[in-house]
């Protein structure tokens, strides 16, 4: 039986781990939290996963909260003008529903099951010296260490990262309608963009202690006017200034906040950081590496909801590229190629996000406008935030937005 350990316990490590558990292998997750320091632990991003990702999850059993979360399908993109006034509209749905679980509950579960099925959970600050000796005990050391000093040691790919600084600060806060919590108006996905200033992103979100409420995402364009966060401590103060920033710059979208309230003080999140790519091994000494995966090596800014998302699949991918490796060496070559894979995936994923952090291309507004008038387009457009290839390469090039355009038009007609 080949051994395999995952540095960290995050969406890509337990993932990973739990399906090549399910296949047979010896696997060892070690992490620098306990299960129960997750949970206790401040709040992580509210990833909103969608359906091709849930079904991966579903054929692990680790869909968890099919019964008791809320699962939606509804997806709203609102735009608006940095005088305060709304520009247009796009309403359509995703075929299938999608959902979003504070991981802390998530990957409390999924630790525990993990052990259940007699996987190993070691509990250790491991550090970079630590990697070589866990190569000689291992047949392949897998590191999920997010933004941790292990991922630190992948060196940046300048080939495949685009962006030095971050391009938005972020402030995710988790909110609810208290006056009426079971007629919560974020019970849908909703992209709320000011032209220049930024984005808020609002979804349904099942919180740890078992609250059905929503997150509140803001994604603030530097030294924008949505940027008004940077002197406010308390989550209360935070969306009491949301609040003040909506009012001004998205009144018509202010009614749907008026009620809202935090769910408890320290219920947000606040940072920045720079999308990146890493390349993928990081070689030890002459006959031992590792490799890395999820936001060690690809690292996206969550303005369209694609960090769970990849992470999930990036680790299905790996997974099947260990299993069809049999006995033989997991080398380099391997290492590389197993990334190499995935990433004809994802570099649609990277540029799905860099394309919506950058100023609108004149085709992609036009795209844009057409899907308000055209229902087929607004259906292609939100679902591709499902499988972010099928955006491209219409998204991507302008002649060949106005050949998708002109054929959804001609069906229209």
């Amino acid at each position: 039986m080949r051994k395999i350990a995952i540095m960290g316990a995050g969406q890509s490590g337990l993932h990973l781990a739990i399906r090549l558990l399910k296949s047979g292998y010896d696997v060892t997750i070690i992490s620098e939290r306990s299960a129960g320091e997750i949970f206790n632990g401040p709040p992580t991003g509210a990833t909103y996963l969608f359906n091709d990702t849930l079904q991966l999850e579903k054929e692990l059993g680790l869909d968890l909260w099919h019964d008791t979360a809320c699962h939606s399908t509804g997806f709203n993109i609102n735009f608006g003008t940095p005088d305060g006034n709304h520009a247009f509209s796009i309403n359509s749905k995703t075929r299938k529903p999608g959902v979003s679980i504070d991981q802390r509950l998530k990957f409390y579960q999924w630790i525990k099951l993990f052990e259940k099925n007699g996987g190993k959970f070691v509990v250790s600050d491991t550090t970079p010296s630590d990697l070589l000796a866990c190569t000689e005990q291992f047949d392949l050391v897998v590191v999920s260490s997010g933004k941790g000093p292990l991922a630190k040691l992948f060196t940046r790919d300048d080939s495949k990262s685009t962006r030095e600084t971050p391009a938005r600060k972020l402030l995710q806060l988790h909110i609810n309608n208290f006056d009426d919590p079971g007629k919560t108006k974020f019970t849908s996905i909703t992209l709320d963009a000011v032209m220049g200033a930024g984005e808020i992103i609002t979804a349904p979100f099942y919180q740890k202690d078992d609250i059905q409420c929503a997150f509140l995402l803001i994604e603030s364009v530097p030294g924008g006017p949505m940027d008004v966060f940077e002197d406010i401590k308390s989550g209360t103060e935070h969306l009491h200034r949301a609040k003040e920033m909506i009012s001004t710059l998205l009144p018509w979208r202010y009614e749907a906040f008026a009620n809202a309230e935090i769910i408890r003080d320290d219920a947000f999140l606040k940072g920045a950081f720079a999308p990146l790519v890493r390349k993928p091994v990081v070689q030890l000494n002459s006959s031992a590496a590792v490799l890395g995966i999820g936001d060690t090596v690809i690292l996206n800014d969550p303005i369209v909801g694609q960090g769970g998302n990849n992470a999930t699949k990036m680790a299905n991918s790996y997974a099947k590229s260990i299993i069809e490796r049999g006995n033989k060496p997991f080398d380099v070559e391997w290492m590389n190629k197993t990334f190499d894979d995935f990433w004809e995936y994802s570099k649609h994923v990277n540029r799905f996000c860099d394309i919506f952090l950058s100023p609108p291309q004149p085709h992609v507004v036009e795209l844009l406008g057409a899907a308000t008038q055209n229902t087929e387009i607004a259906s292609d457009f939100v679902n591709g935030f499902n499988h972010p290839p099928s955006l491209f390469p219409w998204l991507d090039d302008a002649e060949e937005a106005q050949k998708y355009m002109a054929s959804k038009m001609a069906v229209a007609v």
